[in-house]
């Protein structure tokens, strides 16, 4: 996954980069009124030696996207679902169902956060060229 954006300032080997963000209706904002932010700041490793006013592009694999995204949305749900028909399978019982898979789905997401937390250097983007102005 590739972005082009605007060096804020550098910090040591981090920098921060403004981006433009991605809008999920295809940059029609009128149509669905959800996109209130164009911009946003990402921190990433300045490994093209980048420095405050520059333009660069930045790069995250996209393997890394699709797996922070399958920890966060299907994970919980096959917790989710796994456990309350588990559940429900032994107990006969909706409510038991829902809030056991519901605990279970808190502590698995507590799980990912802090999997995130130990491994955050890996999902950082990574400054990988200086664009040229024209």
């Amino acid at each position: 996954m590739r972005q082009e954006g605007f060096v804020k300032s550098v910090s040591g080997e981090l920098c921060e980069v403004v981006v433009r963000r991605k809008s999920a209706c295809g940059d029609n904002c009128s149509s669905c009124g959800a996109c209130r932010m164009k911009f946003q700041t990402v921190t990433a490793k300045n490994r093209a030696g980048a420095k405050a006013g520059d333009y660069v592009a930045i790069e995250i694999d996209s393997k890394k996207v699709l797996f922070s995204a399958f920890l966060v949305y299907i994970l919980s749900i096959i917790v989710f679902a796994l456990t309350f028909y588990e559940v429900f399978t032994i107990y006969k019982s909706e409510k038991t169902a829902f809030f056991s898979a519901l605990s279970l789905t808190m502590i698995s997401f507590c799980g990912t956060v802090c999997y995130d937390r130990c491994h955050k250097n890996d999902f950082m983007p990574i400054v990988t060229e200086i664009e040229q102005n024209t």
